[in-house]
């Protein structure tokens, strides 16, 4: 499959003062979002399709996230987020009014608590080593078509974030997402997290360790049995000035009996995939993107598939951009994988 793109992308941030701001001085809300339009042309199968996209190099969303001074240099905070498709107006994800965030925390000296529908650490791990100059975790990108999207954002959790501690920062999640769900197991979805990551100058590392609980069964029920996956993520980064250099690797072991990628019941096969990527500025504007990756499934090289991309960024001012570029995915017979839109768009991907 080789899709290429043109588009549009549009960012806005509108500070609004709470109601009660003449009593509260330092109380903040802030309205903000972006708009990510594009023209597809993609071939498959010998078969040419053009339509309009949306979502692909920064999710198309709207929100509100918000600030309130306690004392003592804490502060209350909260975020709620909207993804929605630009192209026809529908919620990007279903059933959801904030499906992207909905949290609120306290943020001071010690770090940061969120409680709510969280990124995970893994999230933040895909966005801060994929990168373009309009976006992150983004189209084009290898590991955005073969991350398993349910293991990056997570509800009923809580997510901690420690204070820059000499270049490092520390977070740790966990996850209860069954909230007495008598028709499916008490823990399916249940996550187990940590991360580190560090910064020295031009130069980054994270790891990141997740484990989540899942099932094989065809149909829910409290009794089905359960088993837990286990995902680690190890990235790095240079920038050399004239050119950012990023690599991510991801591995998926503990299922060894999954053959397919089955959002519902949390469940991926035993995989690793890399994505080896740059971003080459051309100017204070604008920059190329280029990325290239594969996708291994354990014990079936059938199910392996490879991701390459490349696309061109240019900054207009400072909320608009437009971007265009051409990206392919060649699958093995048993992998069923596409190019996605930004932060895991809304392709599912699969390897059988």
């Amino acid at each position: 499959m080789t899709i290429k793109k043109i588009a549009i992308n549009m960012m806005f941030s509108v500070p609004a003062a709470l109601g009660a701001a003449s009593a509260y001085a330092q109380s903040s809300v802030t309205l903000y979002g972006a708009i990510d339009n594009s023209i597809q042309y993609a071939r498959s199968g010998g078969t040419g399709t053009a339509r309009l996209d949306t979502s692909n190099v920064f999710p198309s969303n709207w929100g509100f996230q918000g600030s309130e001074d306690i004392g003592g240099g804490t502060h209350v905070i909260f975020r709620l987020e909207n993804g929605f498709n630009g192209n026809n107006g529908t919620t990007a994800q279903t059933n959801k009014i904030f499906g992207r965030e909905a949290w609120v925390g306290m943020d001071g000296v010690f770090g940061r608590f969120q409680v709510g529908l969280n990124n995970t650490p893994e999230m933040y791990g895909l966005i801060r080593f994929e990168t373009g100059l309009l976006g992150h975790w983004d189209w084009g990108h290898a590991a955005n078509n073969y991350d398993f999207f349910n293991s990056t954002k997570v509800a009923n959790s809580v997510l901690y974030t420690s204070p820059n501690l000499s270049g490092l920062t520390i977070s740790a999640m966990y996850a209860d997402t069954g909230s007495g769900d008598s028709t499916s197991p008490s823990t399916l979805g249940n996550v187990v997290s940590a991360g580190l990551y560090y910064t020295h100058g031009p130069f980054a590392l994270e790891a990141d360790y997740e484990s989540q609980v899942y099932t094989t069964a065809s149909t829910l029920a409290a009794s089905s049995p359960t088993s837990t996956g286990n995902h680690d993520l190890f990235g790095v980064s240079y920038d050399f000035g004239i050119a950012k250099i990023d690599g991510i690797v991801v591995i998926h072991r503990g299922a060894s009996a999954v053959q397919s990628i089955n959002a519902t019941t949390y469940a991926v096969p035993n995989n690793i995939y890399y994505d080896i990527s740059a971003q080459i500025p051309t100017g204070p504007s604008g920059a190329f993107m280029l990325s290239f990756g594969q996708y291994k499934k354990q014990g079936n090289s059938d199910g392996n598939s490879t991701s390459y991309g490349l696309r061109y960024d240019y900054r207009s001012s400072k909320v608009t951009g437009v971007y265009t570029g051409v990206a392919g995915v060649k699958n093995g017979r048993d992998a069923g994988f596409t190019v996605n839109g930004s932060q895991g768009g809304r392709n599912s991907c699969r390897s059988g």
